[in-house]
C-alpha cells in the first residue's frame, strides 16, 4: 500500500522554451477527465453551531483524503471527543480566514487547472495504462503541506500557491529562494513530480550522491514525459538565467563531481549540498543555482534513454541500478 506522503516541493516563475519531439505523443484517443474537488469550500462552510452533525458529512465525501487532512492540521480525527472543537478552531482563526479569503480571490476557480491535470494525466495513461488515476482534491492547511499523496489521492495546498510576493509568506519570514517558486503556474509540476516520487520511491542498497542525482533526474524527465510543453524552468524550478548557468557550466560542474570523486560519496551532508533546495549550490558557486547535482542527473538520464532507445517510460522508472544508468547514458558534457 501507498504510503501517505506530504511534500515541501520548489520551483520558479520565469519561462524559456523547451524541445518536445520526443515527447510528442498521441494522446487524443485517451479518456481522461480531471475533476478537482474543492474540500477548503465544503469545510468553510461549515456552520459552526453544527459542526458535530456535519463531521459525518466529511467522512463520507473525502473518505481517506479527510483523515490525512486532519493529520497535516494535527487535530486528531473525527472520532476524537476533542474534535469537533479543534475542528472549530481551526475554522475560526483569524490567520487561517484571511488565508482562506485570499485562496478564493487568487483561485476562484479551478477550470483551467483542471483542463491542465486532465491533459497529464492522459500523458500519464499513454505511459502506465494499467495504472489508475488519483482523485484531486484542493485544501489549505496554514502553509503545512502543498501537496498530499496517499492511495489513489492527489492533495494540492493551494495556500502554498499564492504568488510570490504575497503578505503571508513575507509573514513567515521565508528567505526569497523559498518565496519566488510559490505561484499558481508551479501547481501543475509540482503535482506531477509528487506523483512520480509516490509512484517510484527512492530505493537503492547504497545512499550515495549519483544515485540521488539519477533518481531525481529520472522524476524529472517523468514530469517532462508528463507536461512536454511545460518549460524547463518550471519543471526544473529554475530562472532563465540560472538554466543558462547550468547549460554554461555543464562540464565544470561534472568535472568537479570526478576530481573530487564526491559521485561515490555517501555522507548525508554532502549529499544534501548538491541536491537540496538553497539560494545556490555551495559546493559549486554562489553564482549557482540550488540542487545544479539534480539538473546533471536529469541530462544523464536523457543520454541514458536517447542512447538505449527501445526503453519505456516504465521500464526507466523501475530501474533501481542508477551505476548502469550512468555507464549505459555514455554522458559526455
Amino acid at each position: 500500500m501507498r504510503k501517505t506522503l506530504i511534500f515541501g516541493i520548489t520551483c520558479s516563475i520565469i519561462l524559456v522554451a523547451c524541445k518536445t519531439d520526443q515527447f510528442d505523443v498521441d494522446i487524443s484517443d485517451i479518456q481522461v477527465e480531471v475533476k478537482i474537488k474543492r474540500f477548503e469550500k465544503d469545510l468553510f462552510d461549515i456552520d459552526f453551531d453544527s459542526i458535530t452533525e456535519y463531521i459525518p458529512f466529511l467522512k463520507e465525501e473525502y473518505g481517506k483524503f479527510f483523515e490525512d487532512f486532519n493529520t497535516i492540521i494535527n487535530i486528531g480525527q473525527p472520532n476524537s471527543m476533542a474534535y469537533p472543537d479543534l475542528l472549530k478552531g481551526f475554522l475560526t482563526d483569524y490567520m487561517i480566514n484571511e488565508v482562506y479569503n485570499k485562496c478564493q480571490e487568487i483561485f476562484p476557480d479551478v477550470n483551467e487547472l483542471n483542463k491542465k491535470l486532465s491533459d497529464a494525466f492522459k500523458h500519464y495513461k499513454y505511459y502506465f495504462p494499467d495504472h489508475p488515476i488519483p482523485k484531486i482534491f484542493t485544501y489549505i492547511s496554514g502553509f503545512n503541506a502543498p501537496m498530499l499523496i496517499d492511495e489513489n489521492i492527489l492533495g494540492i495546498g493551494i495556500d502554498d500557491y499564492l504568488g510570490t510576493d504575497c503578505e503571508f509568506y513575507e509573514r513567515l519570514k521565508l528567505p526569497r529562494y523559498k518565496r519566488v517558486n510559490k505561484h499558481k503556474g508551479k501547481i501543475l509540476s509540482d503535482c506531477m513530480k509528487a506523483w512520480a516520487i509516490s509512484e517510484y520511491e527512492f530505493n537503492d542498497s547504497i545512499d550515495n550522491l549519483l544515485s540521488n542525482m539519477i533518481y531525481f533526474g529520472k522524476v524529472l524527465y517523468f514530469v517532462r514525459a508528463m507536461l512536454p510543453g511545460e518549460p524547463d524552468t518550471l519543471i526544473m524550478g529554475y530562472s532563465s538565467s540560472q538554466l543558462e548557468w547550468c547549460k554554461m557550466n555543464e562540464e565544470k560542474m561534472w568535472g568537479h563531481l570526478i576530481e573530487k570523486k564526491l559521485l561515490f560519496s555517501s555522507h548525508y551532508l554532502t549529499i544534501n549540498k548538491f541536491i537540496n533546495d538553497g539560494p545556490f549550490t555551495s559546493a559549486f558557486t554562489q553564482k549557482s543555482p540550488s540542487r545544479a547535482a539534480v539538473w546533471t542527473g536529469w541530462q544523464i538520464v536523457t543520454a541514458y534513454m536517447k542512447n538505449n532507445t527501445g526503453l519505456s517510460l516504465e521500464i526507466l522508472m523501475k530501474e533501481n541500478d542508477y551505476q548502469k544508468i550512468l555507464t549505459l547514458s555514455k554522458y559526455k558534457p
